[in-house]
């Protein structure tokens, strides 16, 4: 590992080459956007007011201060560290109170963030989590701190990791500190990206209440909060209790036009313009009516029978011998079977896409915090002052889901089943099948076709029938597995007492103090998922019986204790199923019986006991050398206790879960030192030096040493040149040593199969003329034992398959080493106004980083390898080829945590700072622009493969990885009452070139491989490929206020002009809802209006 000091020394040409000339078209355009009513927001200047978003110092003299990124106290809240403050007061101008929009939309934050549009998903923190991404490095990398001591994780099922910023209580927060550097030396492991301190106000003195309601100008998302305060200020101390009361409605997909409908095609044709509209193949090819949507998929009201595949509801009409049900298409064409003209069967009227509008985009959510601290010094020489804070949250939220397809096997000799000739309105399904080909219509259709009847061709009947037959419904039940509940409770407790030290002011030693501190957080939480049992499911279909007798077990199939009581013949036939697309079961008997909850309880306690000593060490010409050691003991406990329903996976499709149970402890000793080496020197104004340290042995992932080292340089009093560098340290979590197994059933593609395009359309024989797949996945499936040629599932190369996660108590840990240089500049040449301009390079590379690889990137890594030696082949099991030939299929995917080799990330921050006072009116008034922003010029991840060979891959520019991502602020402040403008500013996004398909058309008349689906191609038409590129996102926020000492008000409109997402081909390269990216910064609400009032009584008393 290369030095600290080696890494402060970097060579400067890089430095000027990637780090400011690479700036210069963000600096080009931040005036453009300051000359517009917009603007950014980053480090201040010294004299900056303190509602200003970025405070490097203070006016006034401090006495006894600790910045932000090191623990010595200074006289002022000037750093040498990278450090980016957003102050609450400012972020109200713009509307924003929630912390973890704050938080999330900085320009420092990157990669995806978990967002509330992620209130549907499930996550590695359990649902409705929200979480810090700092550099785009993972929550799992950023510290998130509360007055600078450490928040626990809070989160419920599997193992949560990281804290929850929707528990933070915004209108609590006095402002929110950045360090930008890796800072595991200071503040202790996970800082690796950097740190997000949130400092809590204590300004409280007498009563303040204030309300902020926000109302949405589209429907849905009413938000009100109330917060009540209370502090007082005594001689030697003070006390304050702050409350806060926040409630949110939800937001469907129909209360939003990019979410209302059905996601539609996105495409560009060769000449450029953009496409939206729907698949063009079923409406040229089959006649049927798309409707504007895109995909047809998923489709329900469907099942599927033997000889046929997926047969339609069509109530009354059968094109074959179904009763009520229909063949769509066969052998390359739709079935006409009442020869109207048009097809039986159009997939549109059968497809989930935009049928579920009432699923919430996000959802409804509670929140109660109480928070209370207070501190009293006692008199005598050590100034001894006990302190204390006690925080609790009680947060509730329910979001309600689209459903899940159910597609259960039903028994052949279910007394229900369709292809049981001895049910209830059950028919042979091979004489059924007989009736469509014997159908004149069809036969006409046929012959159309083929040239001959399928009369020619006998091997397609079954004169004598083929008897009692299993068959897959395949439906959408109302409320199954879509809605989630969750109530958690968040307790903090921090006591402590810090005093001075005079018994050390001896010889060169002075101003020594110390503080010892007691910090204890537990959170509780509880989920609760509503959905269709399939243990409970199968015995009602008779699955455990040989004779598919319903509610009977005569195999010794193992079953749950509840899993028998109260059986009731499911019908998995029944119309109540079929005549919606989301119906529901025919008797609320039935529905009482195969649906349950699956409850998940997660407790997480973390205790950390801290001592620290500080003081100055000696004096040097140019100052006094401050020092700090200290240590600190950590322990955390996870206890995630599933209910049987979810550890055992019973719901149907859905994962099982092993909750956790673990523990460990991590010890650290620390110590800071600044060494003010020049002072008032003749091109050296200051030249300060700061050194870290910090030992850590944690319980599993060994000890280890991690350093900083800063510098700081001004050759004159305007300019400030400095630069940091660190190593920085991270040990597996409790998620990543103790989640048990998590297992479920993800669809997965397989290019081992052979795809439906090498087959013959009559015969259905393999021809490898139509095979256009990669050699090279050819030669891996071969290497790993399938034959490519051979192994087929009729066609259907994606399935369902086993998928497992775990933690590992033989990961190693992460370690990193970053640095950052960079500098700020105030202009010294005139006293008209003030302007200050900084930029900060960074580059952090972290080693052996743990990750959880998806079920997706390991068949892909595996088959795709160009060596054909993928570490991942291991971690796929296959089992045999089935009776009827098909497959080998794969049987299980593990997909546990392993160590990566190295991920990388560069970027510059940069912020202009712009204060004036001007006339007009023959009135004063003030000018403020404050901008901020940031480039990322890298994000990259690098794996190397048991044989050497690198795989590297670069993320910058693509999604979630905007190249330029700012703000900026411009506000007028006249007497009492203060105008804001703000604009927030993403770059364009791009997908990975290696994805950017061939332009085609429709039916890929050229056999690219890929479909253009909105276009026909020549000679008419042209051809056109998938949308994936997003272009630059600007929103923009004003308000007024007026602020008095006793009461005070604020209006003001958050994105003015309804600014929605854009729009990309759905799912395809980003995570999407219907049509519009989530997690990328993007507004999801629209233009939205909102209201600040308070009132201060009893001030001073």
């Amino acid at each position: 590992m290369r030095t600290i000091l080696s890494q402060l020394l970097i060579p400067a040409r890089r430095l000027f080459r990637d780090g400011v000339l690479g700036s210069v078209p963000v600096y080009l355009a931040a005036i453009g956007l300051a000359v517009s009513p917009s603007v950014l927001a980053q480090e201040e200047d010294e004299e900056q007011e303190d509602e200003q978003p970025i405070v490097q110092a203070a006016a006034d003299e401090v006495e006894e201060v600790v910045v932000t990124g090191s623990r010595l106290k200074r006289d002022t809240y000037s750093s040498i560290t990278p450090l980016q403050i957003i102050t609450a007061e400012v972020s109200r101008e713009a509307g924003i109170i929630d912390a973890s929009e704050i938080v999330q939309k900085s320009s420092v934050s990157a990669g995806q963030q978990i967002d509330v549009t992620f209130s549907g998903y499930v996550l590695d923190d359990g649902p409705g989590t929200q979480t810090a991404n700092l550099r785009g490095l993972g929550s799992a990398r950023t510290l998130l701190l509360v007055n600078g001591r450490r928040l626990a994780p809070g989160g419920v099922e599997g193992a949560p990791s990281s804290p929850d910023l929707s528990l933070i209580p915004g209108t609590l927060v006095q402002q929110y500190d950045l360090l930008l550097d890796g800072a595991s030396s200071i503040y202790g492991s996970d800082a690796i990206a950097g740190v997000a301190n949130i400092i809590l106000r204590k300004d409280f003195d007498g009563l303040e209440i204030e309300t902020l309601p926000s109302r949405p100008h589209h429907d849905g998302g009413d938000n009100d909060v109330l917060s009540v305060v209370w502090g007082k200020n005594f001689d030697r101390g003070f006390i304050g209790v702050g409350s806060e009361y926040y409630k949110s409605e939800p937001v469907t997909y129909a209360d939003r036009p990019w979410t209302a409908g059905c996601s539609k095609h996105i495409e560009v044709d060769e000449g450029g313009t953009v496409r939206v509209g729907h698949d063009l193949y079923y409406q040229e090819l089959y006649g049927m009516d798309m409707r504007g949507c895109g995909s047809i998929f998923p489709l329900s009201s469907r099942v599927s029978v033997p000889l046929r595949g997926s047969l339609y509801y069509t109530p009354g009409y059968s094109n074959g011998g179904w009763p009520s049900f229909s063949e769509s298409e066969t052998y390359g064409f739709p079935v006409d079977g009442d020869g109207d003209g048009e097809p039986d069967v159009n997939y549109r009227n059968y497809s989930l896409n935009g049928e579920r509008d009432y699923a919430e985009l996000y959802g409804g959510a509670e929140v109660l915090n109480v928070l209370s601290f207070g501190e009293y010094t006692f008199e005598g020489e050590m100034n001894l002052t006990p302190f204390f804070e006690m925080g609790y949250v009680e947060h509730q939220y329910a979001n309600i889901g689209d459903e899940a397809q159910l597609f259960p096997f039903v028994p052949a000799r279910n007394p229900f089943n369709l292809c049981n000739p001895e049910a209830v309105g059950g028919v042979d399904c091979g004489m059924a099948n007989d009736a469509l080909l014997d159908n004149p219509n069809y036969v006409a259709q046929f012959i159309n076709r083929w040239g001959a009847p399928p009369q020619w061709f006998p091997f397609l009947f079954n004169p004598s029938g083929i008897g009692p037959q299993e068959t897959i419904p395949i439906v959408t039940v109302r409320g199954d597995r879509a809605d989630v509940f969750r109530y958690l409770e968040q307790y903090r407790y921090v006591v402590g007492i810090g005093g001075d030290l005079p018994m050390l002011n001896v010889g060169s030693l002075s101003d020594w103090s110390f503080e010892l501190a007691y910090v204890h957080m537990r959170s509780d939480g509880t989920t609760r998922r509503p959905g269709i049992r399939e243990d409970r499911l199968d015995f009602a279909l008779g699955r455990y019986s040989t004779s598919n007798t319903p509610c009977h077990n005569d195999t010794q199939t193992p079953m749950a204790f509840d899993a028998a009581p109260g059986c009731v013949p499911i019908n998995m036939f029944a119309r109540s199923l079929y005549s919606s697309l989301v119906g529901d079961f025919a008797t609320q008997a039935e529905r009482d019986y195969v649906f349950d909850d699956r409850d998940f309880a997660t407790e997480y306690r973390q205790t950390i006991v801290t001592y620290y000593m500080t003081g100055t060490l000696f004096e040097l010409p140019a100052g006094g050398v401050a020092a700090g050691i200290g240590a600190e003991y950590r322990d955390d406990q996870i206890t995630s206790v599933p209910d049987h329903v979810a550890r055992d996976g019973l719901f149907w499709g859905f994962f099982a879960d092993g909750g956790a149970k673990g523990q460990k402890d991590i010890k650290e000793v620390f110590g800071e030192i600044e060494l003010p080496i020049l002072a008032d020197r003749f091109a050296a104004t200051e030249l300060t030096m700061n050194l870290s340290a910090r030992w850590t042995k944690d319980q599993y992932g060994g000890s280890a040493w991690t350093g900083s080292a800063k510098l700081g340089y001004r050759p004159i009093d305007s300019l400030l040149l400095r630069a940091t560098g660190g190593t920085s340290f991270r040990a597996p979590n409790l998620r990543e040593l103790f989640l048990q197994d998590q297992t479920g059933f993800l669809t997965v593609f397989d290019p081992c199969l052979i795809p439906e395009s090498a087959l013959d359309d009559i015969s259905g024989v393999y021809d490898s003329a139509l095979d256009d797949r990669d050699p090279i996945v050819l030669e891996n499936c071969l290497a790993n034992g399938v034959d490519p040629r051979v192994a087929h599932n009729n066609g259907f190369n994606s399935y369902s398959v086993e998928v497992a996660a775990g933690g590992a108590l033989d990961l190693k840990e992460e370690t990193s080493e970053s640095i950052t240089a960079g500098f700020a500049w105030e202009q010294p040449f005139t006293t008209a106004f003030d302007l200050t301009i900084g930029a900060s390079y960074y580059r952090i590379e972290i080693d052996n980083t743990i990750i959880e690889p998806s079920a997706g990137f390991i068949v892909y890594n595996c088959y795709n390898s160009e060596t054909g030696t993928s570490p991942f082949c291991h971690r796929i099991t296959r089992g045999e080829v089935t009776a009827n030939g098909t497959g080998p299929f794969i049987s299980y995917l593990d997909r546990g945590f392993i160590n990566r080799d190295n991920e990388t990330a560069r970027g510059v921050d940069f912020n202009v700072a712009f204060d004036t006072t001007f006339t007009a009116f023959d009135r004063p008034f003030e000018l403020g622009v404050d901008i901020n922003a940031h480039r990322v010029i890298e994000r990259s991840t690098l794996f190397v493969d048991d044989e050497g060979v690198p795989d590297f891959n670069e993320f910058q520019r693509e999604w979630y990885f905007a190249e330029y991502r700012g703000s900026a602020t411009a506000r007028v402040d006249y007497d009492r009452w203060r105008f804001s403008w703000t604009t927030r500013y993403v770059s364009p996004g791009e997908r990975d070139p290696f994805w950017v398909e061939p332009f085609s058309d429709y039916n890929d008349t050229q056999g690219t491989g890929y479909y253009g689906e909105t276009c026909s191609g020549p000679p008419d038409d042209l051809y056109c490929r998938n949308v994936g590129d997003t272009p630059s996102y600007k929103v923009h926020a004003a308000s007024l206020r007026y602020g008095g000492d006793a009461w005070g008000v604020r209006l003001g409109a958050s994105n003015i002009f309804d600014e929605g997402p854009p729009l990309v081909e759905a799912g395809e390269y980003a995570t999407t809802i219907k049509n519009a990216p989530i997690g990328a910064g993007y507004d999801f609400d629209g233009r939205t209006w909102f209201l600040s009032a308070f009132v201060r009584l009893f001030q001073g008393e």
